[in-house]
């Protein structure tokens, strides 16, 4: 009989970054970045560096789960997945091509990044997450509509340059990180700025944290240790919003079960 040890039940490098992609769509949509259906989150691909997963066209960012992924080749050929890609790929790929660090890309619309967006004023640190982003972010404002032509996303990446993260004029962020948990928690943190901001700016003029203590606080604050811990929070916060969901897809599960034929009733997907 055949020994099936740790090395056969282990998950693949690409099932982990799969199922952690499909938690990033879920926990952003539900940290204030779903835009109905639009926005994205993608991921290199551990089995081949130019080939990218990413979220799959059709649904919000918070209904996300594997089986909504699509593969996509840096031609922009689909290699797998049952859904349609979105139309902004060239977002991901030519970021991917320049920024070989880079195996994380998110893009989406959260409220007030997006309208700080319209602005174009400098982002400043005036809470403990701005120091992030204390060095001027790139404003992106060739064009504010849909980035779906490879020249186009080749002009945002090199607009984006060596930084985790720039402003689209009138359209929302692009984020960038090694991992799928940087890049997540840049992007959480970076609308939690923008926020803070602008709440700061009912109370009189903000001040904010100058540029030498801001880059020293950010070395001190967000060690790789502490965006783990970000990530861990996210993920139990999550958890918590979807348990009552979970709750009721295992007793619908048992239903199902005791009176065959009410899937067929329920028909789609589980919840």
């Amino acid at each position: 009989m055949m020994n099936e040890g740790p090395a056969n039940t282990a998950k693949s490098a690409r099932e982990e970054a799969k199922e952690k992609l499909a938690l990033a769509c879920r926990i952003l949509g539900s940290e204030g970045h779903d835009d109905l259906d639009l926005g994205h989150v993608s991921v290199r691909d551990p089995n081949n560096p130019d080939r990218m997963i990413i979220k799959g066209r059709g649904l919000c960012l918070s209904e996300i789960h594997e089986e909504d992924l699509v593969t996509i080749d840096f031609d922009y050929r689909k290699i797998e997945g049952k859904r349609n890609p979105h139309g902004e790929m060239p977002i991901h790929v030519e970021i991917y091509k320049i920024r070989k660090d880079v195996n994380c890309i998110v893009h989406t619309h959260p409220m007030y990044a997006t309208a700080f967006s319209a602005t174009e004023q400098i982002l400043r640190p005036v809470n403990n997450e701005g120091v992030l982003f204390a060095n001027p972010l790139p404003y992106y404002d060739l064009l504010t509509d849909l980035i779906i032509e490879p020249q186009q996303g080749a002009s945002l990446a090199q607009k984006l340059g060596s930084e985790k993260a720039s402003i689209m004029k009138n359209h929302g962020i692009v984020v960038v990180g090694e991992t799928i948990e940087q890049a997540t928690g840049r992007a959480y943190l970076l609308e939690k700025t923008i926020k803070t901001l602008c709440i700061a700016k009912v109370f009189g003029e903000p001040k904010w944290t100058d540029d030498e203590e801001a880059a020293t606080k950010a070395n001190h604050i967000f060690t790789e240790t502490r965006i783990q811990a970000i990530w861990d929070t996210l993920v139990r916060r999550l958890e918590h919003r979807e348990m009552p969901l979970r709750i009721l897809e295992a007793l619908l599960h048992k239903m199902e079960m005791s009176l065959p034929g009410i899937g067929k009733q329920r028909g789609g997907r589980s919840i």
